[in-house]
């Protein structure tokens, strides 16, 4: 203990302190029970009493100076060391008798951190010393086929280079990043993963300290905070900017001579939360069979068995998967741009001869209407009013996806189907849009094409109805967004509806058919009758035994009293099991509606994602949620879990 480099592991300032090394450790020497202490302990003894230095004055008489360490400690924190560190009390007085002057003075934890920050600054930097250095978290091979490995030696080659660390509480600093390359194998060893030939492999756990670009990393507390920004939704752009105002309050001064600047960009942020890194712990809990679903997501492994459901109307996102953003095709696709855009029309375009661009459309005189009746309406202030209606978001449940406009963009968004009535006597040509776009369980009907659930009659043909025409001279956005949502509030999937997709058949039957899913014995939506009729008029086995009803608001406020069928069949009142001992409702029915609110505020973030990214996100926004409803369930002395099923 009184070697010279046992002695140097003490972080305390010696010029602030009364008492030097030598009588230190002397005075301890000299007490038969402390001569026994650990270095470490008795670090952790000034640490803990330098914490309590108010607690202790507190309880001194008024006459006591401030300045001067009061002989005697209160007799609670003395029995709190004695307990800590095992000794006895009478240790602990001889102890803080020796000590107490070096506690008394102790600089606080700001200001150690700054002299830290400063002494690397001035004294650190010109000899490419940093007080933060990123290694790796191995110091040896990891390959098992590598003869190093086998032999445990130690990595020594190394490469080094300048990054910069954003940091949740003190800013942006300079850090190195230090590289391990092993000799045998050639695997080189980064902060977050390894890399041996063109494989990338990411190292198991969560680190400190996540790389989002070739020269910056983030605090993993940090991180952690941008993640719960967005649960409530503060987009990436306002997540850099609240950075950016918080750091101008920061004291710690940025190194100009570094190379790298200390802002931060949106593009860091949103690379921080997609990090592969951040995956190891969340994407692994999901079932590997997900992503062969076509869009329909679930959430957990098993589900309750009953549910709430509903579609969240909001259309941010390409109905393409190759759709980069921005543009009408991918790469892939790029040979589309000659071909007309109307359905069914395999022609060549033309161009304009007055202004010399090219059509989406041929030399048919009525496809040359239909791309000007298209144009006319992104431009009409009417259909502009219109589209941002959408945008508020207040009921995404009753809401129309040709709502939706957000800016001029250079390929505009088309957000439903577009149809067109061709009149053939007069030859004009008239844009129609789909007045209902959720997906209820029903086939895809044009637009005021009647259903034949009413009467089982086709319309009347007798008459000259005009050609309806279908085209895309805009980026198409899929249809909305359904969410499977348990009546405690948990999420237990989600679907994207690329088109009027049957709710029943894309979304409810190929979730819960899943390994290990059970199926609700109940399903509760705003248009269940369609679905149930549906259902029905095709005999699908997969809903024999399921309760089908609609919401109560939606019953009572949106169907009609006459539809005898919704009223005798789907009414939540007709099962018993719903209902409490006072008759009202047991569940809360329209928790899916509640929900939309929350997820739908997600479609200006998710307007221009790319695929990929898209389902990302809105999967870990739902699994943080079922994160944070599941812990306010159990402090609330709730029980959330799994009810157990007979087989």
């Amino acid at each position: 203990m009184s070697s010279p480099t046992s002695l140097t592991s003490i972080s305390i300032s010696s010029s602030l302190c009364a008492t030097d090394i030598s009588t230190l450790f002397a005075a301890v020497w000299h007490h038969d029970e402390l001569a026994d202490m650990l270095l470490l302990d008795l670090t952790c003894f000034i640490r803990r009493a330098h914490l309590l230095k108010d607690d202790i004055l507190q309880l001194q008489p008024h006459t006591e100076p401030v300045t001067i360490a009061p002989e005697v400690i209160p007799p609670s924190i003395t029995t709190f060391f004695s307990q800590l560190f095992n000794i006895l009390v009478g240790a602990v007085d001889c102890l803080w008798e020796i000590v107490k002057d070096l506690v008394w003075t102790l600089p606080s934890a700001a200001e150690e951190q700054a002299d830290e920050e400063a002494s690397f600054k001035i004294h650190g930097h010109p000899l490419g010393l940093m007080a933060r250095v990123l290694y790796p978290p191995v110091k040896t091979c990891i390959n098992p086929e590598c003869t190093a490995w086998q032999l445990g030696s130690l990595l020594k080659k190394e490469e080094q280079q300048c990054v910069v660390v954003f940091t949740h509480a003190s800013g942006a600093h300079p850090a190195w990043s230090i590289h391990l390359k092993c000799q045998a194998c050639n695997t080189n060893y980064h902060h977050n993963y390894s890399v041996k030939n063109t494989t990338c492999t990411y190292y198991g756990g969560i680190p400190s300290h996540i790389q989002v670009a070739e020269h910056q990393f983030v605090e993993l507390e940090l991180l952690m905070q941008w993640i719960d920004l967005m649960q409530i939704v503060v987009s990436a752009t306002n997540c850099a900017h609240l950075y950016e105002i918080a750091q101008t309050r920061s004291t710690t001064e940025c190194d100009e001579s570094w190379q790298f600047l200390s802002s931060l960009t949106i593009k860091h942020e949103g690379d921080v939360f997609k990090s592969p890194m951040m995956g190891t712990k969340m994407i692994a809990i999901r079932p590997q069979c997900a992503s062969a679903l076509n869009g329909s997501r679930p959430i957990v492994k098993k589900n309750s068995p009953m549910h709430a459901m509903g579609a969240c109307e909001f259309s941010p996102h390409l109905m393409a998967r190759c759709s980069p953003p921005k543009s009408l095709y991918c790469l892939e696709h790029q040979n589309l741009k000659s071909v007309c855009a109307v359905e069914g029309c395999g022609q060549a375009v033309t161009s304009d001869p007055k202004t010399g661009k090219l059509r989406k459309a041929c030399n048919d005189p009525v496809h040359v209407k239909m791309e000007a009746a298209n144009t006319e309406s992104s431009r009409s202030g009417k259909s502009r009013t219109q589209h941002n209606k959408i945008a508020k978001l207040d009921n995404a449940m009753e809401s129309s996806m040709h709502d939706l406009i957000d800016e001029v963009e250079s390929i505009p968004l088309q957000d439903t189907d577009e149809w067109y009535k061709h009149e053939i006597a007069t030859g004009a040509v008239h844009l129609v849009q789909a007045s209902v776009t959720t997906s209820m369980g029903v086939s895809d009907l044009a637009p005021n094409e009647p259903s034949n659930r009413d009467n089982g009659t086709p319309a009347c043909s007798g008459k000259d109805a005009p050609v309806k025409l279908k085209a895309v001279f805009r980026r198409q956005c899929m249809n909305n967004e359904q969410l499977i949502v348990r009546p405690c509030g948990i999420i237990s999937g989600r679907g994207t509806m690329y088109h009027h997709e049957a709710v029943s058949n894309i979304l409810v039957e190929k979730i819960f058919s899943l390994p290990c899913a059970q199926k609700p014995q109940h399903m509760i939506y705003d248009s269940n009758c369609n679905v149930l009729h549906e259902v029905e008029s095709r005999n699908v086995e997969f809903f024999h035994g399921m309760g089908m009803c609609v919401d109560a608001f939606h019953h009572r406020t949106k169907h009609k009293a006459s539809d005898t069928f919704c009223r005798e069949r789907c009414d939540m009142r007709a099962y018993l099991e719903l209902l409490d001992t006072n008759g009202k409702f047991y569940f809360n029915s329209s928790i899916a509606e509640q929900m939309n609110m929350w997820f739908g505020s997600f479609h200006n973030i998710c307007r221009e994602m790319t695929p990929v990214k898209y389902d990302f996100f809105l999967d870990e926004m739902i699994l943080h949620h079922n994160h944070v409803t599941i812990t306010t369930l159990h402090a609330q002395g709730k029980s959330p879990h799994h009810p157990h099923t007979s087989h």
